[in-house]
């Protein structure tokens, strides 16, 4: 090889290097942190978990002085596009359920939202009504352990885009959020504790549902009440959580569905004499 051609190489090579090496300090950046912010009023600290993406969406967690947590989508300040009230985004973390912002609507009990509000290229919405210091809601428990939160999101223009936020570093900043210890990957499960979690409380939602229409207000609020009370306990697993509610929808469903005897006995109740 030519004397010229190689030293045109090292040189290439040495310019290259320190561009690649600035490029992974830039990837690693690019992941979730908190910020501590002071309240206008009170002049406490308040923390805020953050993330802003290469494309420029941003991500924030927020807690709200009723203990209520908020999460706010925001699309990257370059962008001409905004975001419409009429369609809300649906975000999903890896491979998991998809989160329907649309069916906060359905909660709304005024005709002016509480549970969401729309701004702009800004959407904020409500992610756990009540969650005292310890707890860790289902779909922040999945942040902690996942890898890409998925945000789909249509504009006023009817367009639909699907925004790609890392999780790197979500489980310490969220956990600093929170005020507890981070997750461990290994011996801590989205399946067996937030899946379980998520679909005692839908359930048991549906069960409150139903006395709406089907007995007093004051069951409707009694029920609800006691789905509050018992979500607000700290380090609350599925199994705990259904002891406090009483409520199992396993054991539930294995009631209504008949047995053999009782399905035989059905179909000779309704065969033709």
């Amino acid at each position: 090889m030519p004397l010229a051609r190689t030293f045109l190489i090292l040189v290439s090579l040495a310019l290259a290097l320190p561009l690649l090496a600035a490029s992974d300090a830039q990837a690693q950046r690019i992941q979730w942190y908190v910020e501590v912010l002071t309240d206008p009023i009170s002049g406490r600290p308040v923390l805020e978990a953050r993330i802003l993406t290469r494309e420029g969406y941003r991500f924030n967690l927020l807690r709200k002085k009723d203990n209520s947590i908020w999460g706010q989508f925001s699309l990257p300040r370059s962008s001409q596009a905004m975001l419409t009230p009429d369609n809300l985004p649906t975000y999903w973390i890896d491979e998991g359920d998809p989160v329907d912002l649309e069916e906060l609507k359905a909660l709304e009990v005024s005709s002016e939202p509480t549970l969401y509000k729309v701004a702009g290229r800004d959407v904020q919405f409500i992610i756990w009504g009540d969650a005292r210091e310890g707890f860790i809601p289902p779909q922040l428990r999945q942040m902690m352990l996942g890898e890409t939160l998925h945000v789909r999101y249509f504009t006023l223009l009817g367009e639909r885009h699907t925004a790609e936020i890392t999780l790197n570093r979500a489980n310490q900043a969220i956990a600093q959020f929170l005020r507890v210890r981070p997750l461990d990957p290994e011996s801590d499960s989205i399946e067996d504790q937030t899946m379980n979690f998520a679909l005692v409380a839908k359930r048991f939602m549906e069960l409150c549902d139903d006395l709406r229409f089907s007995a007093s207000e004051s069951d409707y609020t009694a029920c609800r009440n006691t789905f509050y009370t018992c979500s607000e306990a700290p380090e609350q697993t599925a199994e705990t959580f259904k002891a406090c509610l009483g409520f199992d929808p396993d054991m539930l469903a294995a009631r209504a569905e008949p047995t053999a005897d009782q399905a035989g006995n059905e179909q000779g109740a309704r065969r033709p004499e």
